[in-house]
């Protein structure tokens, strides 16, 4: 066998970067397919419309992407990607000043009750129960409302102080407020 007849075989390096690069990818189509509805879902709870909020899903999991290429810790992603969409939205918000949450047509009690022969009475009780909810969570602070709506989101208090960059007092603080709030409210 000459030399013509052979081919150098590339460095395994490539192979190393292909692999690492290839886990990456999972990972984060994993972490996709398991949090991008509840984030957007949440996104949403913040006054965020639905077609912004999917825009901010997709970039908080692009942010994620670059974040594990760079060798980004890895402890507690679903908290890491909350965060980033919570900075990415209320950024949006701030630009575009649209925080209102009454925009919010997927997501009412209404849409919640099964679709059995509904009586036209509970109809408008299940649709004055959602407009009571919903205007009392507005009445709540951003702090209190942000706490709440991640705690309804499966989120333990520890999990939520990374997120919003709080104190996990604080946080115990404002779901404790908001929710005796809400009691008085509704």
């Amino acid at each position: 066998m000459n030399q013509a007849d052979t081919f150098p075989l590339p460095s395994t390096t490539w192979k190393a970067d292909y692999l690492e690069d290839t886990s990456v990818r999972r990972l984060v189509l994993e972490q996709y397919d398991r949090e991008s509805v509840p984030l957007r879902r949440y996104l949403q709870f913040l006054g965020i419309d639905a077609e912004t909020a999917q825009e901010v899903v997709h970039e908080a999991f692009l942010k994620l992407h670059q974040h594990l290429l760079a060798d980004g810790d890895r402890t507690n992603l679903r908290a890491w990607l909350y965060r980033v969409a919570h900075n990415l939205g209320r950024n949006t918000q701030t630009a575009f000043r649209s925080s209102r949450t009454d925009s919010l047509p997927d997501l009412t009690l209404a849409r919640g009750l099964p679709a059995q022969a509904a009586s036209v009475e509970q109809e408008l009780l299940a649709e004055e129960r959602s407009r009571l909810v919903r205007t009392a969570i507005n009445r709540l602070s951003a702090a209190q409302k942000d706490c709440l709506l991640l705690r309804a989101q499966g989120f333990k208090y520890r999990e939520i102080a990374e997120v919003l960059n709080l104190s996990v007092s604080t946080v115990g603080e404002n779901i404790q407020r908001g929710l005796e709030k809400l009691k008085e409210l509704i």
